[in-house]
């Protein structure tokens, strides 16, 4: 298996590409209102056919509350949505499906026109943005089992026209497409991305190349205004002949001051030369901004300049703190305060985020805040 391919059956949608859903708060929300819609209509089409149709509402809320328990394990900041949080919808689908069961033991309905499959399927869609290829499959095998002897307890047996294996396969049928279709939907994200993160960035040779010119230019720029003040002061020595008290008096002033300002400049990470407009306000007290390496640094560059350039942007509005962890890591966190609808400010975020991804760790964009956060790992420091 090429490395590709393995990366993307390690990451669902939403991790790989976040940016990308802005309607991330409706989806789940939306496939849980067309389970409580499903469930109650066919519950009441149904209604006279069932000797207990209330477990077949009960049924409809459950596995409505595990649609919604998925928006809520999803929200922004919340920990990845791994098969450790999926196993309390996962369970709330099967107890839903135990519920139908019941309600549809001694009844005249269908195992055609049984709805509580369909709940699951729409169960393992409502999980497919936030779950891996083998998650999604390992969910699907679940509760497609879980749906196998459902039907057997409730609909093998009866005067159908189907047999047994056939009453099963039907039931089982809507779990295994949704978790078909989903599976495929899931990868298909993951690879495309991957695809498009491998031609985001600028190349680290040319960063480097960038890098040592501003570097450059920084300096040149230093030189020429320390010798903006000392020149004239040494033309006027020059042109006295002498050197009197006021001129060691002020020789003392220019020498402090110089040296000030070559500590001062020495002590600047690149992220602080950024900064010197006032549009961007930076806490990096232990300057860890130099331990992000080419690739990083141009990532997060660009994006500070794209912000910048923004004439929403207002002067202040762009703060970014650099705090070092522990294990050796830099924890970056970046608030982007414009003036923006949510749609452009995401298109403008989202090639620099793309770009980021692909270098550091432990990635989240919250839109609610406009906060941006990221770990870099630890590392040679440049």
């Amino acid at each position: 298996m090429s490395p590709r391919l393995a990366d993307a059956l390690r990451v669902s949608p939403q991790q790989i590409d976040p940016l990308s859903w802005i309607t991330r708060p409706w989806v789940a929300l939306s496939f849980a209102s067309l389970t409580l819609v499903y469930g109650l209509v066919a519950t009441l089409v149904t209604w006279n056919g069932s000797p207990a149709p209330w477990f077949d509402l009960a049924a409809a809320v459950v596995m409505t509350g595990a649609c919604v328990y998925v928006q809520i394990a999803t929200r922004p900041l919340r920990p990845t949505f791994g098969p450790r949080r999926a196993a309390i919808p996962v369970l709330l689908g099967v107890a839903g499906l135990g519920l139908s069961t019941l309600a549809n033991i001694g009844s005249e309905v269908g195992v055609h026109n049984w709805w509580a499959p369909v709940g699951l399927g729409l169960l393992i869609a409502t999980c497919g943005p936030y779950s891996t290829l083998p998650q999604i499959t390992s969910y699907g095998f679940v509760l497609a089992v879980a749906t196998g002897f459902a039907a057997w307890a409730a609909f093998v047996g009866r005067d159908d026209p189907w047999t047994g294996l056939a009453t099963i396969l039907i039931a089982c049928s809507s779990v295994v497409v949704a978790t078909v279709a989903t599976g495929v939907f899931s990868f298909g994200v993951a690879i495309r991305t991957q695809a498009l993160l491998g031609r985001v960035g600028i190349p680290v040779a040319e960063d480097d190349a960038l890098r040592e010119a501003a570097a450059r230019r920084a300096e040149l720029t230093t030189l020429a205004r320390l010798g903006s003040r000392v020149a004239p002061f040494l033309a006027s020595v020059a042109d006295a002949g002498e050197v009197t008290a006021e001129d060691r008096a002020l020789a003392g002033q220019l020498a402090r001051r110089l040296r000030s300002d070559l500590v001062s400049q020495a002590n600047r990470s690149w992220l602080d030369s950024l900064a010197v407009d006032g549009r961007i306000y930076v806490v990096d007290p232990d300057n860890r901004a130099d331990s992000m390496n080419a690739a990083q640094r141009a990532a997060l560059r660009g994006l500070l300049l794209a912000v910048m350039d923004d004439p929403a942007t207002d002067n202040g509005s762009l703060f970014i703190e650099l705090r070092g962890q522990p294990d050796g890591s830099t924890a970056v966190a970046m608030s982007i305060d414009i003036d923006l609808p949510e749609g452009r400010r995401v298109m403008m975020i989202a090639p620099y985020y793309l770009a980021l991804k692909t270098t550091v760790k432990e990635i989240s964009w919250d839109p609610v805040r406009d906060l941006l956060r990221f770990r870099v790992p630890p590392g040679k420091r440049w």
